[in-house]
């Protein structure tokens, strides 16, 4: 039998002669590729600066770093329209004038017949100011130095395509990741159908009784949060309408009158839902009814403050005990709204008073500290709605507080000088303190917009600990 390693030996050494199957890789056809629609091949020229129009009323305006722009995973922009190849963040960052110039010049240069290369990401929108060398700290922001784009994980800057090999392309794009300030990586169409090739089979394989697809399933009840929100909101501004315009139409002489006889025309809260029925049922039924998601969502907020990823981390144990403090002291403003309800001052007058006094109390701090909190959280930053929201508690505390003593003034002065109209006064005031009261607790609506309350089993993500797909090994 024939060795097929047939070993001729000589003096210069070892020769092996060796016989099998060549195999050759298939040539590179582009019978499948797309061009660009509008017929454009080369890069455009990414303006350095957003254009405004005047005549809408734009104009430059100064903003903040807003990093939260760059962070998170990309949801949208992963995928290559061309299906050829391009250039992908890995991480989080922002691209500037310069960058984007350079990468046209390279890209542009290196393009031969019939390859293209088109943007995939926003032209430069967000500015970055910075104060000239020698001024002084404070002062503001200085001048608008450039406008950059954010872009998040897995977002695809950039694709190449044409008739154009994995080779060619990677011979000018490779070099160009090392432009960027942020981690970025060569895709082509190959290599993401891998990714998610594997990821597929990693869902298929995972053989634990509960995944993270999963978790969500197993709700056994969901409730947009919105509908808490009307619940805080309109069953008690509903009941104080019902029970003044029912006091004013049904009892309005004994609901109206004063202890010195002067001319009034608005009953006050105290006399138009704890005196005569069916007022004082409607309102104890409205109020209990929304004092139960109340005490949750008190508790809800106090998580959402303290897991804001924004939040100091320096002194995190006095935030964490103050956030603790707020909660407490909107759970005692319900506990003592609810003893208001269910204590009329004809029934018990000292003891009404001062649950009131608690109340008033109660509802100050909790509005102040906690929208110092909200800010301090970075829960305000985070998004536009955060912004408004945060807005919105400032004018809802002013006005409850402005109400709160304009009312004590008014009320003394009544009891003091017994002048008409001062209690008609007085009333208006008080109704004014309830509504802000409530609109501050609504802008619940846009700190949790989007937002479930859900029921689900006990065995849930606290439970699970996810396997890691990847191991490393120490070499």
């Amino acid at each position: 039998m024939i060795n097929l390693r047939a070993v001729c030996r000589s003096s210069t050494g070892l020769v092996h002669i060796t016989r099998g199957m060549k195999k050759y890789p298939f040539p590179v056809t582009f019978e499948n590729v797309r061009f660009p629609p509008n017929g454009q091949l080369k890069l455009p020229v990414m303006p350095a600066e957003p254009v405004y129009d005047a005549e809408k009323g734009e104009k430059k305006y100064k903003s903040t770093k807003r990093m939260i722009e760059a962070r998170g995973v990309e949801e949208v922009h992963t995928e290559l329209i061309h299906e050829q190849y391009g250039l992908a963040a890995v991480s989080g960052g922002f691209i500037d004038s310069d960058d984007f110039k350079f990468l046209q010049d390279r890209i542009n240069k290196n393009l031969i017949d019939n390859q293209f290369a088109v943007w995939r990401v926003d032209e430069p929108w967000l500015p970055r100011t910075k104060k000239a060398q020698g001024t002084r700290l404070g002062g503001g922001k200085g001048s608008i130095q450039k406008y950059v784009t954010p872009v998040r994980a897995n977002r695809i800057i950039l694709e190449v395509g044409g008739y154009i090999t994995e080779i060619e392309a990677k011979a000018f794009l490779l070099y160009l990741c090392e432009r960027f300030s942020f981690p970025v990586e060569f895709v082509s169409e190959t290599m993401l159908a891998e990714r998610r090739r594997k990821a597929e089979e990693t869902r298929m394989m995972n053989k634990n009784l509960v995944v993270w697809m999963a978790l969500g399933e197993d709700d056994i009840l969901s409730v947009p949060f919105k509908y808490f929100v009307f619940c805080i909101g309109g069953l008690p501004s509903s009941a104080l309408l019902i029970c003044v315009l029912l006091s004013l139409f049904l009892h309005f002489d004994q609901a109206t009158s004063t202890h010195c006889e002067v001319a009034n025309w608005l009953p006050s809260i105290s006399a138009a839902v704890s005196t005569y029925t069916p007022e004082k049922y409607i309102w104890r039924i409205l109020i209990g009814l929304h004092i139960g998601p109340r005490l949750v969502v008190a508790v809800a907020f106090r998580n959402f403050l303290m897991s804001s990823p924004l939040r100091p981390y320096t002194g995190s144990k006095q935030f964490k005990f103050l956030c603790n403090i707020a909660c407490g002291l909107n759970l005692l403003e319900n506990f003592f709204l609810l003893a208001l309800t269910s204590i009329s001052s004809s029934e018990d007058h000292s003891l009404h008073a001062k649950c009131f006094g608690g109340f008033a109390i109660s509802s100050i701090i909790y509005m102040i500290l906690s929208t110092w909190l909200f800010s301090e959280s970075g829960r305000r930053r985070a998004t536009n709605l955060g912004e408004r929201s945060y807005e919105y508690k400032i004018l809802g505390a002013s006005i409850f507080v402005v109400c709160f003593f304009l009312g004590g003034y008014l009320y003394w002065r009544h009891n003091t000088y017994c002048e008409p109209g001062i209690y008609t006064l007085f009333a208006l005031v008080e109704y004014s303190a309830v509504l802000s009261n409530i609109f501050f607790h609504c802008t619940l609506y846009y700190d949790f917009h989007g937002k479930n309350i859900a029921l689900t089993s006990s065995f849930g993500s606290s439970h699970y600990n996810l396997l890691p797909t990847q191991i490393e090994k120490d070499t």
